[in-house]
């Protein structure tokens, strides 16, 4: 009988890239395989997974959150030996025998059955953990799932993070009634039989917050966005002026952007997730440039400076997979609390969906996620023409991290549990993401 280890992938050097044009390492393949099976039988796309080279990036750098990959490996007898030598050196009698790197230990992505990508911040919220969890399709039910759970629990206590946090996709809001789960804000339905559902709540999950993920076609009517600028730019008025970029932070707009980004992660509605103030600063701010282009990304950011004192007091963010011409994520949008009323949210929009029309032709659609409760983001995406696509459950699971478990056995096949994903697409959309 086949049975499964659970294997940890070790952290790259920073700055590692696949090269374009090269065949990616099976692990990283693997990775990206997985969720996007698991988004195609939920949503029926894989615009939400990563490239390879993607992952590979984002998975170097560690310099604000601490990542771990762990790995759901089959160990047929033809794959025992490098599945062992995958895990720690300690289970290696001969560290000459160990096979060091993962990507050439793991050679065939199809041996790699479910994943479980866990990441803990180091700059701010050092007591939550986030975990993105799938299974494939085809390997559920068979314990794996409860398994990756297990040992990402483990790992969180013995770190002393105090909640986790994951997300989990729907194709549609459940109908009202006894077979859906409302989370407290009131906004956004999850059905009660779906497998994510299931999952969450049988690993002592609570939801929180109900998701809604729209979809914008493109191209927008460029007569449109050019009266929505102008309508916008009028109720403004003189005092506000439109400042755009892309790909990389001007220096003069660094900590004025940090600024913004800090507001963000108090002032979306977060309902009752742990999230915490985050720090941020102009360092912090050119990481994030560096980060998206070492994932093949660009992006266009539209902001508006308050004139009369030279401070940025709204902003919007596009960013463009460049091994995914036709899709666009919406990242953060904020407008400062203290300028609210007069357009700027419509204004930086239009005008970032101006200059996205010019930066990358070849978009066709853009993704955006709102808490279900955004009454006010979500009617200006709504005018826009986003049309929902689909529904996110927003999960926590309070620790008390008293102590830390020991580390899992091996499991058999017949063994366990529904093992149905419990992730999102937060690979693509930042948390915090409010736009």
């Amino acid at each position: 009988m086949d049975t499964i280890r659970i294997v940890e992938l070790p952290v790259p050097a920073p700055g590692t890239s696949i090269p374009a044009g090269t065949r990616p390492p099976a692990v990283y393949q693997a990775w990206h395989d997985i969720f996007a099976e698991s988004m195609v039988e939920i949503l029926g796309h894989d615009d939400f997974a990563d490239p390879p080279a993607a992952l590979a990036a984002g998975y170097a750098d560690q310099k604000h959150t601490r990542k771990t990959l762990l790995l759901a490996v089959t160990t047929t007898a033809r794959d025992r030996a490098v599945a062992a030598g995958v895990e720690a050196a300690a289970a290696v009698t001969d560290p000459a025998d160990a096979i060091t790197d993962p990507a050439d230990a793991i050679t065939d992505p199809a041996t790699v059955l479910g994943y479980a990508a866990v990441s803990m911040p180091l700059t701010d919220n050092t007591h939550l953990a986030h975990v993105d969890l799938a299974v494939r399709p085809a390997a559920r039910r068979r314990g794996i799932g409860g398994a990756l759970w297990r040992e990402v629990e483990r790992r969180a206590r013995a770190a002393g993070r105090s909640a986790v946090t994951t997300w989990s996709s729907h194709a549609s809001e459940a109908p009202e009634g006894a077979g859906a789960l409302v989370p407290p804000t009131g906004a956004g339905r999850i059905a009660t039989d779906d497998p994510a559902t299931r999952f969450a709540l049988a690993h002592g999950f609570s939801l929180e917050q109900g998701e809604r993920q729209s979809t914008l076609r493109l191209p927008v009517d460029p007569s449109l966005l050019a009266g929505w600028r102008a309508e916008a730019e009028a109720a403004a008025g003189g005092d506000y002026r439109v400042v755009q970029w892309q790909d990389r932070t001007p220096e003069r707009w660094l900590d004025a952007l940090a600024e913004l980004q800090r507001r963000m992660s108090v002032d979306v509605p977060v309902a009752g997730l742990d999230f915490q103030e985050e720090v941020w600063d102009a360092a912090r701010v050119r990481d994030m440039d560096e980060d998206i282009a070492r994932a093949g990304q660009r992006y266009v950011l539209t902001a508006v400076e308050h004139v009369p004192t030279g401070s940025l007091v709204a902003f919007t963010h596009l960013v463009m997979p460049q091994a995914q011409p036709e899709v666009v994520f919406q990242y953060n949008t904020l407008v400062h609390g203290d300028h609210r009323g007069r357009r700027l949210g419509l204004l930086v929009k239009a005008a970032n969906l101006q200059l996205l029309a010019a930066a990358q032709p070849a978009a066709r659609r853009v993704h955006t996620w709102n808490a279900g409760e955004n009454a006010h983001m979500l009617a200006i995406n709504v005018r826009m023409g986003f049309v929902l696509a689909s529904i996110e459950g927003a999960w926590q699971r309070r620790l008390d991290v008293a102590g830390a478990t020991s580390a899992p056995a091996e499991i058999t096949s017949h063994v366990g549990t529904d093992g149905a994903t419990a992730d999102g697409p937060l690979a693509a959309a930042p948390t915090g993401t409010a736009a």
